[in-house]
């Protein structure tokens, strides 16, 4: 006898979107904004402009929170060289899957160097993206730092909700 799981059908959307940069001489946000396509769907833009170009050395920390009484740590935190990342994804499974997602809607499809402004464009989450990942429903952090040589010049917080149909 055969005993079917009930399958749990999730939306995964943004619901907000902070972006700091720490050295406006080297690059500053032109764009750093979300826009609700539907109640639940909703796209992020965000524009990047780097005024030191080009930049070959590129360090990224990804770190996953998630709220419970207050943001939490929850499962991921990576330091990656990004240009070395770029040639390889396959090294870091958990980046790799962030990658595929935003590389469909920004220039950063390339190895290093970069050089020219980066650009996100009507970034939407798809509930297929998340049934990789072992998150159960609730409201996630998804905290990008960004360093070039050795020196953190930005920070995007992208806050998630996943929410149970």
């Amino acid at each position: 006898m055969l005993i079917q799981l009930p399958v749990m059908i999730a939306y995964i959307k943004f619901t907000n979107l902070k972006c700091v940069a720490y050295d406006k001489p080297f690059a500053d946000f032109r764009q750093c904004k979300l826009k609700a396509l539907s109640r639940n769907t909703v796209a992020l833009f965000l524009h990047v402009q780097l005024f030191q170009v080009p930049v070959n050395n590129v360090t990224v920390n990804l770190d996953v929170y998630r709220r419970a009484n207050g943001y939490r740590p929850f499962m991921f935190n990576i330091t990656v060289d990004f240009c070395s990342f770029l040639k390889n994804k396959k090294r870091v499974p958990f980046g790799k899957l962030l990658m595929d997602t935003i590389e469909i809607y920004s220039n950063i499809n390339h190895t290093c160097p970069f050089d020219h402004d980066i650009i996100v464009k009507d970034m939407v989450l798809k509930t297929e993206q998340l049934q990789l990942l072992p998150m159960p429903t609730g409201d996630y952090l998804l905290k990008i730092s960004v360093a070039a040589y050795n020196d953190y010049k930005a920070t995007v917080k992208a806050y998630i909700q996943v929410v149970e149909d």
